[in-house]
């Protein structure tokens, strides 16, 4: 078969566009870190690292609901400590009260801390984690308790008995929120006993509302135990979570990221390669004098 310089030439400039798109491939490779920088790359690798990115970015947003999941509960168990703090000074009060060495002049003067001690605690239920009310149930753009007043009485409680869910792994939702009438309804109904206790000037009454004040404190026992579980629950998925984070980005890397040394040493060889040639089809190309007497 005779050569012609026609085939010559298409040879030669075949051979520099091959070796023109391997040094702008490795470039692209060494600039992005990634040895896929299309599909073509590697048709399978890519497959792969589409479905490892996929579940890296769904476990990365269920870390972020447990996080959120978290700070909300850990803000809730920080206003139903003070609440707590609140019901002893209520309690302390409640059983100095029913001595009876207490007349109608002392318990009206203790009764103004009452006073002061229930509205704080209106101001407690009102608690927030960012924008969202954390006792109102679903309601949770507005305060659920507009007075200081258990849920029975008309107009004292707004919100629901609704759960605020997160999502925190495939197919399983976790209900964030304390129950708010369970937490405080029984707070204000302590409340509104030793009021009346102190407005009555009953020793017996005051005394009862003891076992009231104590029923409360059990509520915000029982609040704050299901928030600690709860949170104890995250941090043990957030842990395994933050295991599966970490062994997918692997995978990831191993399909997707380039060797670097390798990477440079290649790109080194291809431009060597592709200097070569240029150099060699500029003799090719270049026209000999025959070619102009012909």
């Amino acid at each position: 078969m005779r050569i012609t310089r026609g085939m010559m030439i298409d040879t030669t400039l075949a051979n520099i566009q091959r070796n023109q798109e391997r040094t702008s491939l490795l470039q692209s490779q060494l600039t992005s870190g990634s040895r896929i920088t299309k599909p073509s790359d590697d048709p399978t690798g890519a497959a792969h690292a589409l479905s490892f990115q996929e579940g890296l970015d769904t476990t990365e947003q269920y870390l972020t609901n447990i996080d959120q999941a978290k700070s909300w509960l850990n803000t809730t168990d920080s206003a139903l400590d003070a609440v707590t703090t609140t019901l002893h000074r209520a309690r302390e009060l409640a059983v100095q009260a029913s001595n009876d060495t207490f007349d109608a002049q002392d318990r009206a003067a203790m009764q103004a801390e009452i006073t002061q001690l229930q509205t704080h605690t209106l101001d407690l239920s009102h608690a927030k984690f960012g924008a969202y009310y954390l006792f109102a149930g679903t309601r949770f753009d507005q305060p659920g308790y507009v007075q200081a007043n258990p849920s029975t009485t008309p107009g004292a409680y707004q919100g629901n008995a609704g759960q605020v869910q997160r999502e925190i792994s495939p197919g399983v939702t976790l209900g964030i929120n304390a129950d708010a009438q369970t937490t405080f309804d029984p707070i204000f109904t302590a409340f509104n006993q030793l009021q009346a206790g102190l407005t009555a000037n009953s020793s017996s009454q005051i005394q009862a509302s003891i076992g009231a004040l104590d029923t409360a404190m059990s509520a915000i026992v029982t609040s704050r135990a299901q928030a600690g579980a709860k949170v104890n629950r995250l941090e043990a998925l957030q842990q395994r979570l933050s295991d599966v984070k970490v062994n997918l980005a692997g995978l990831l890397s191993n399909v997707k990221d380039v060797d670097m040394a390798e990477a440079i040493t290649s790109f080194s060889m291809a431009q060597n390669v592709l200097q070569a040639s240029l150099k060699a089809g500029a003799q090719v190309l270049q026209p000999s004098l025959l070619d102009y007497l012909r």
